[in-house]
């Protein structure tokens, strides 16, 4: 793999790139950027494992900057992103970049919110040489020859997992078998399921694979709190953490739009002004909505996942998780929309007992939760949820009609009595295990009921 000490001074690198990095006051390399720049400049082909954050959008886009070549009005590269927004930041980023370097590199974001018949047009008349897209609109303009890929000397899918789980393969597909042979193609992501592998091993042979760990998955300057909701009322507990602290800007996310529509209808009711922003939303509503809540118009938003990943909204003081997301990995992108630029953030997420395995699986991820409950309009701490694992050890011990036994086996008996001991030990524990696993037979089947419950709501 190359290496380099200092990637921002590597000589491979255009001048006008270099000043540019001065200029937006870019000095010290991110990890993922030392890794992937070098790769990229020389040719290499990566998928990347990085976090929101990471610095992975500069690690791509100045190896493209440095690969167009000005002088050729044709399309030479393209970036692929999920969401409109999404693609309308890479944009914006990009255009920072060309401004800081002077390169006279035409560029043209291509997404809904935008007048298609406009982008039409101005693509007609000019190829642009870099591409920012959202699949659908790539794929619309690609199958109608408005745009020529045949020129694409670079193409990079930005928050592939995402694509994936938006159901975008497919366009993708159609689209990425009109690139030239030597295209070179490159994937960041935040996760690498198998399935999304395998897509892109049939474009990529033998990619380099990056993975950058994430050591702090949640900023130091967020208290991340967990509330065991009980047999207690949701929504009004949802509605009591919202107004204990006058937060500055509240999110709560929830998984479904029916959710998001009914939780904003509820806190409504109790006399809170809400925006809600989710997928059923129009655009235009949801573009209005966004700029009302930037302009400070709004303390309290609901929200789906769109916001965690697609939708940037500063100033955000408390997030709630009113719902655990079926993919874990949105906890992390929920959590990070507060907390940033070193200003102290507040999360909360809401659990029921049954939930209590996702926890486990979200500290796996490095993700640390301390545990909490509503005392007269505070959080209080709680014993910590992983003493219930202790407890269930120690239910676990000896009854006292055993623990008698034991304790006359340590004066001499006739033979055959310690047998007897350990016979009745062994009953004992039999009698906790099946207790035990018809404990969390029980478990299982209110989680899947929870499960069957949110997929109806999803159709």
């Amino acid at each position: 793999m190359a290496q380099t000490n200092n990637i921002f001074n590597n000589e491979k690198l255009r001048p006008e790139l270099k000043t540019a990095l001065e200029k937006i006051d870019f000095k010290q390399p991110t990890e993922v950027q030392e890794k992937v720049i070098p790769e990229m400049l020389i040719g290499n082909k990566v998928v990347v494992q990085a976090a929101t954050g990471s610095g992975k959008t500069h690690a791509y886009l100045l190896p493209i900057f440095n690969q167009i070549d000005e002088s050729a009005p044709v399309t030479q590269a393209v970036i692929t992103a999920p969401s409109r927004e999404l693609a309308n930041q890479l944009y914006k980023v990009a255009r920072q970049l060309k401004d800081a370097s002077g390169l006279n590199i035409s560029i043209e974001y291509l997404g809904g919110g935008n007048d298609r018949n406009r982008q039409i047009e101005k693509a007609s008349n000019k190829a642009p040489q870099l591409v920012i897209a959202t699949p659908g609109r790539l794929h619309d303009f690609v199958s109608k020859k408005i745009i020529n890929l045949e020129n694409v000397k670079v193409f990079v899918i930005d928050e592939a997992d995402m694509t994936l789980d938006m159901g975008f393969l497919g366009q993708m597909d159609e689209v990425m078998s009109k690139l030239p042979k030597n295209t070179l193609l490159s994937a960041f992501s935040a996760t690498i399921p198998v399935k999304l592998e395998n897509f892109l091993r049939k474009y990529m042979a033998k990619p380099e694979f990056i993975v950058i760990d994430n050591p702090t998955v949640i900023a130091p300057t967020i208290q991340n709190d967990l509330i065991d909701v009980g047999s207690g009322d949701k929504k009004e507990l949802l509605y009591k953490l919202l107004t204990m602290g006058q937060p500055y800007l509240a999110v709560t996310f929830a998984n479904t739009k029916k959710t998001v529509d009914e939780l904003a209808d509820y806190l409504e009711n109790q006399g809170l002004k809400v925006a809600k922003i989710h997928g059923g939303i129009t655009e235009r509503e949801r573009k209005r909505t966004i700029r009302q809540v930037r302009e400070g118009q709004y303390q309290y938003v609901v929200a789906s996942d769109l916001a965690a990943r697609g939708i940037d909204i500063p100033g955000v003081s408390l997030v709630v998780n009113y719902e655990i997301p079926k993919d874990l990995e949105f906890v992390i992108h929920r959590i990070g929309r507060t907390g940033r630029n070193n200003l102290p953030g507040h999360a909360i997420t809401l659990i029921y007992d049954d939930e209590m395995a996702d926890i486990e699986d979200l500290e796996k991820l490095g993700i640390h939760f301390d545990f909490k409950e509503l005392k007269n309009g505070e959080l209080v701490e709680r014993t910590h949820y992983h003493r219930r694992d202790n407890r269930r050890v120690r239910t676990q011990k000896l009854d006292n009609n055993i623990r008698g036994m034991v304790k006359k086996a340590k004066v001499k008996r006739k033979p055959g009595y310690k047998k007897k001991i350990q016979k009745a030990i062994q009953e004992d524990r039999r009698q906790k295990r099946k207790l035990e696993e018809r404990h969390e037979m029980r478990k299982a089947k209110r989680r899947r009921k929870r499960e069957r419950e949110q997929a109806r709501e999803n159709n």
